[in-house]
């Protein structure tokens, strides 16, 4: 079950479901995000492959594949979240019944805030350590791309499965369902 196949019963469900369909669409974003950072890595390996014998590799391939490969990662870790296409062991919880179900689904909340918020009070240790300049990802002014720039995704995920986390914990308190994936592979 989404946001978009549930029907809310009052005004807060129903403001409690509209912030839930609006994280869902920005994890669509995320996705999005994700797959155009492979389908660029990809690229750019595909070309070095083909360049390299003809000696016509750019230098900056490798450090841009590399680039694209972190975000990847860091855009995908939100993304993966909030459409629910992490490991899940329902299978496990569903052995316990309704009550198995709340407390995976309260202890999996607290076990996500404890470890975004772990990132996100390294933030201002990474700011401060994140100097210079990743080697070799040139932009197109002639600059190499800020250190910084590679775990500013990441942040960002962090902060966003941090909200996520925390928006779930009031739909518990309002007696919402948790969002349900309709596939996982695994099953």
């Amino acid at each position: 079950m989404t946001p978009y196949d549930y029907t809310p019963g009052g005004p807060r469900q129903r403001a409690l479901n509209r912030i839930d369909r609006l994280n869902w669409d920005l994890g669509g974003i995320f996705m999005w995000l994700s797959n155009v950072c492979l389908l660029v890595m990809l690229g750019l390996t595909v070309a070095t492959i083909i360049l390299r014998p003809m000696s016509l590799a750019p230098y900056w391939m490798w450090p841009w594949t590399m680039v694209f490969f972190i975000w990847l990662s860091f855009f995908g870790f939100f993304a993966m979240y909030v459409r629910l296409k992490d490991v899940r062991v329902d299978f496990i919880a569903g052995l316990f019944g309704p009550a198995g179900m709340a407390v995976t689904r309260l202890l999996s909340d607290a076990a996500t805030l404890s470890v975004t918020g772990v990132l996100l009070w390294q933030l201002p240790k990474v700011i401060a350590t994140s100097r210079g300049v990743y080697d070799g990802a040139i932009l197109p002014a002639g600059f190499e791309l800020p250190r910084l720039a590679l775990s500013i995704p990441l942040f960002v995920s962090a902060a966003l499965v941090t909200l996520t986390a925390l928006l779930d914990l009031a739909k518990i308190g309002a007696g919402m369902p948790e969002n349900v994936a309709d596939h996982h592979p695994e099953s």
